[in-house]
């Protein structure tokens, strides 16, 4: 059994759960809230591999700390996957502190929003979206 290290984001406590938990509910140790609750994961270099892996599609945005539009489009972000938790799971990529992660998916402009399937590259884009157009894409992205 795998195990990969993901931050609670409630008490943001590191947590090691298994590879096939990725699609359930699972309690932080620590807090006892779930980890997967519909709020972002803050992926990092050592675990952004494994979580893409998910059964679910995965969003990622990669993002930087002085973006504006990365700062707009957070409270989008987290509102998406709390909306859509039960059929996605959501990552956030630091590219300061991920500059391997940066290098690997040639992210030149943040934010920038990828979907995964089964660790799989499925699309991109280099820009924020309002709530609707990122839910339209996300659709287009997914269901066709």
């Amino acid at each position: 059994m795998k195990l990969i290290s993901v931050l609670c984001p409630h008490c943001q406590k590191s947590v090691s759960i298994s590879t096939q938990s990725l699609s359930n509910t699972v309690q932080c140790e620590y807090c006892n809230k779930p980890i997967l609750d519909g709020k972002p994961v803050e992926a990092n270099v050592s675990n952004f591999d494994k979580l893409i892996q998910s059964p679910k599609p995965v969003v990622v945005t990669f993002w930087g700390n002085n973006c504006s539009p990365c700062n707009s489009f957070k409270p989008i972000f987290e509102k998406m996957a709390s909306e859509r938790k039960k059929q996605l799971r959501f990552l956030r990529v630091n590219v300061q502190q991920n500059k391997v992660l940066a290098a690997r998916y040639r992210i030149r402009g943040v934010p920038t929003i990828m979907v995964f399937k089964k660790g799989k590259q499925q699309s991109v884009i280099n820009t924020a979206l309002r709530k609707k157009e990122f839910g339209d894409w996300l659709n287009d992205v997914l269901f066709s």
